[in-house]
């Protein structure tokens, strides 16, 4: 195995967990040895989207060239010997992916780089099938280089799409692109909410910036991020105005941070402002929105961040979806009058339970990805049930949805092998 780790120095993490695959492929077969034919079948699996193009491109069906190399595979000598050997022909793959990595400007092997110097080394299995289907190996490289350059020039694309200008990009995060990568949780039900929401941000020339307001834990977040997710994978269901829109989550106590002398913060918002008017799709999420009253001062030198957005804002330059409690927005929006009419209120109610056992059925599939344990209907309908008698100052969905979350993590801790239950759940509340 020293050999193989040797190997390994120059590859990415995906081209280390596709030569792991290949070396339990060799294994579950007893072969001993680690084979051009088994980097093949593992990057069919690891890469399985890229596989499958490739294979179509060709006009081949990927199960038959699975099961044609799996029929020569079964009937391969098998190695005897100590460890796991590493024939000549897999150390010239291992070359050859290298030299294919440097020619594009890589420092890492890539998993499509092992892919192509599999049909560089004539002589092994995987090019001798593709020969006997009628295909010449130089040809299934030309049409591997093309895929890469395709995917390539759409990561660009997209690179350049999510990407924030210089300023924003240090004190913000782009939802759109969290959506776009599945990091952003489903948003079930909040029809009214984003509806509402939506046809504010319409608006052309009366306030058309949001103000969110409910109870902590209510899911004031979970609304917009449910509209990035919807802007960015269901467009048809956005007006076309704001199908170029993206979400992008500011965070005030970043651009606060370290503005220590008089101009530093009124300067940072101000490009930001600058910025957001250039590209012209931004929508600023702002949570704790009420924190922009007041930001930025320091030393008793008066600096209010509302007051740079307000001219903004009425202008309809800057468009902003902030989100606050019921008090909060008394104590303080409410308080400057100038600015609170720059914003159309849409309030967030605590969902019923019916509603929160919904919800909870909806992200049940994310939590049990993210913990690699199940949840029973027992444990969800446990907590929804024990949160009318307990922890009563917390809202719903929130306050269920932690149980469970804690609850699958004591699982995968504890016991990953048998589900979450009631009485794992009960277990969470009782130390709360």
């Amino acid at each position: 195995m020293k050999e193989l780790e040797e190997l390994k120095t120059r590859l990415s993490p995906r081209a280390c967990a596709l030569v792991d695959e290949a070396v339990d492929e060799s294994k579950k077969r007893q072969h001993y040895y680690l084979g051009v034919e088994h980097i093949f079948l593992a990057f069919a699996s690891v890469e399985e989207e890229f596989f499958t193009e490739v294979m179509e491109d060709l006009n081949l069906d990927r199960t038959h060239v699975l099961n044609f190399l799996n029929e020569h595979l079964n009937i391969t000598r098998q190695y005897i010997g100590v460890g796991l050997k590493v024939p000549p022909a897999t150390r010239n793959i291992f070359k050859l992916a290298w030299e294919e990595a440097q020619r594009r400007g890589h420092d890492e092997v890539d998993p499509s780089d092992l892919f192509i110097a599999i049909f560089q080394e004539n002589h092994s299995l995987p090019p001798r099938i593709f020969r006997s289907f009628g295909i010449d190996p130089d040809f299934v490289m030309s049409r591997i280089t093309v895929k890469i350059r395709i995917d390539e020039d759409r990561d660009e694309v997209e690179k350049k799409k999510y990407e924030l200008p210089s300023s924003l990009k240090h004190f913000a995060t782009n939802l759109n692109q969290l959506a776009r990568l599945d990091k952003l949780p489903t948003l079930v039900g909040r029809e009214a909410e984003i509806s509402r929401v939506l046809e504010i941000l319409c608006h052309v020339e009366r306030s058309n910036s949001v103000m969110l307001i409910g109870e902590p834990g209510v899911g004031k977040t979970a609304v917009a991020e449910g509209l990035a997710r919807l802007i960015e994978l269901t467009p048809e269901k956005v007006p076309l105005r704001l199908r170029d829109k993206q979400i992008i989550n500011l965070q005030m106590n970043s651009i606060v941070a370290g503005t220590i002398f008089r101009g530093m913060f009124e300067d940072r918002v101000e490009k930001i402002i600058k910025e957001i008017k250039e590209k012209k799709n931004i929508i600023l999420f702002i949570d704790e929105a009420h924190t922009i009253i007041g930001a930025g001062s320091a030393m008793g030198v008066p600096s209010d961040a509302a007051n740079i957005f307000k001219s903004t804002l009425a202008r309809g330059e800057v468009q902003i979806i902030g989100a606050t409690t019921n008090s909060e927005y008394k104590q303080f929006l409410l308080e400057d009058e100038a600015l609170s009419r720059r914003f159309r209120t849409v309030v967030v109610e605590e969902p019923s339970q019916d509603e929160t056992l919904e919800i909870i059925f909806g992200i049940r599939e994310r939590l049990e990805k993210n913990y690699s344990v199940s949840i029973t209907d027992e444990a969800i309908e446990t907590a929804m049930y024990m949160s009318k008698r307990y922890m009563r100052g917390l809202r719903l969905p929130d306050k269920a949805i932690g149980w469970i979350d804690t609850a699958a993590v004591k699982a995968e801790i504890n016991h990953p092998d048998t589900p979450v239950e009631p009485a794992d759940v009960l277990d969470v509340i009782s130390q709360e």
